[in-house]
């Protein structure tokens, strides 16, 4: 991940803590900081987002699952 995309990435996830989006990594609650270390030492893998929704369409949640390659 280039400084750039880590940049992208911090305020993407700030933005979503400010709107009271829960953060989830792996199945569990968790913080930007996490997740964006989570990024940095990925290794043979990625991760996926799942975008939660309540039955309104307001975006509640965001999950971040590790995928392998």
């Amino acid at each position: 991940m280039d400084k750039k995309e880590k940049q992208l990435l911090h305020r993407e996830l700030e933005t979503y803590e400010d709107m009271g989006v829960l953060l989830y990594l792996n199945g569990r609650s968790t913080t930007p900081k996490r997740i964006e270390k989570a990024y940095r030492i990925a290794e043979d893998g990625n991760y996926m987002r799942d975008y939660i929704q309540d039955e309104s369409g307001k975006l509640q949640a965001v999950s971040f699952d590790f995928v392998k390659n």
